[in-house]
């Protein structure tokens, strides 16, 4: 078994020192062995770990989401049912967010239309004009 420290596993796994430290610190990984001096010695077991939090984060899932998929795994249940339904939750989520962006989008091209010769208060026309929903 291989023997690591925080940024050869970080490396290893395609995270950060920091994101490996918040993960730790989430317990989202096996708790780490300390050498004497108190330098963490992490695994290739831990290394794994990283690379499987970082394939979540890459999906859009948020740590919390990670961490159920992972108790459930940890406790030998079946846990790729939960996992999709996440990701369906995931993509309503990004529905959502994509539609709210279109509507800004539609938005400010409005506002680009705007003459910016027209009177107006002390402010900008363009703005002062502009149609935007309240959200």
């Amino acid at each position: 078994m291989s023997s690591y420290t925080i940024g050869e596993a970080a490396r290893a796994a395609g995270v950060t020192a920091r994101a490996a430290r918040l993960y730790e610190s989430r317990g989202l990984v096996p708790e780490v062995d300390r050498t004497v001096s108190g330098y963490r010695l992490f695994t290739d077991e831990h290394v794994e770990a990283f690379k499987f939090i970082r394939r979540g984060r890459s999906l859009g899932l948020s740590l919390d989401a990670i961490a159920e998929i992972m108790e459930i795994a940890a406790r030998g249940e079946p846990c790729c049912d939960r996992t999709q339904a996440l990701l369906a939750q995931r993509l309503d989520q990004i529905d959502t967010a994509m539609a709210d962006l279109q509507r800004l989008r539609e938005s400010v091209t409005q506002a680009q239309r705007v003459s910016a010769d027209q009177p107006s208060g002390s402010r900008c026309v363009v703005i002062e004009q502009a149609n935007v929903s309240s959200t």
